[in-house]
């Protein structure tokens, strides 16, 4: 009995985790959708002018040094900067 209630348990904080990470990208999905205003896939640095703290941090989060930010770029510039978001 007490081996099946601490298997649901684990079951809902897993169920629970998994719902709150899918939350957060599907935010950061939208957030750089906002940003790719010509909606190529990728962020320009023309597309960040202004988004005065992207824009500041652009090249930091450009790691590839292609000239655009792609949605892994982004996630990862949100995770190294989260306070970009309060300008």
């Amino acid at each position: 009995m007490i081996k099946h209630a601490f298997i649901v348990v684990v079951f809902t904080c897993l169920s629970a985790t998994t719902a709150l990470a899918a939350e957060d990208t599907s935010e950061s999905e939208m957030r750089f959708r906002s940003l790719d205003q010509n909606q190529d896939g990728h962020i320009s640095l023309y597309e960040t002018r202004d988004k005065h703290r992207v824009f500041h941090y652009y090249q930091r989060a450009d790691k590839n040094e292609d000239g655009h930010l792609d949605m892994s770029e982004f996630s990862a510039f949100e995770v190294e900067i989260p306070d970009y978001r309060t300008e």
